[in-house]
């Protein structure tokens, strides 16, 4: 398990609940994430209802790279919030 303390920063709170998938989708800028498909975005995008929303999300949230502008690498993880962690933590 990751120690949250260390430098994570907070993507979105446990509030949106079953939601944070797709707010993830919206609201993040693509041109900085790697490795994930037109096709989980899409099902993303669409919701909880879709029938592949939770495999596309764990896709997502175990393959997902973001860089920032400067250059440096996150992950995801989740433990009812959602943050973004150094890929070398």
């Amino acid at each position: 398990m990751y120690d949250i303390s260390q430098s994570a920063k907070l993507f979105a709170d446990c509030n949106r609940g079953v939601y944070i998938p797709q707010h993830f989708a919206e609201s993040v800028r693509r041109e900085f994430v790697s490795n994930v498909s037109p096709e989980d975005w899409a099902i993303l995008e669409s919701g909880p209802d879709h029938e592949h929303y939770w495999d596309a999300w764990n896709d997502v949230e175990m393959n997902a790279i973001l860089t920032d502008e400067s250059g440096e690498q996150w992950r995801l993880y989740q433990d009812g919030d959602l943050w973004i962690i150094p890929v070398n933590a």
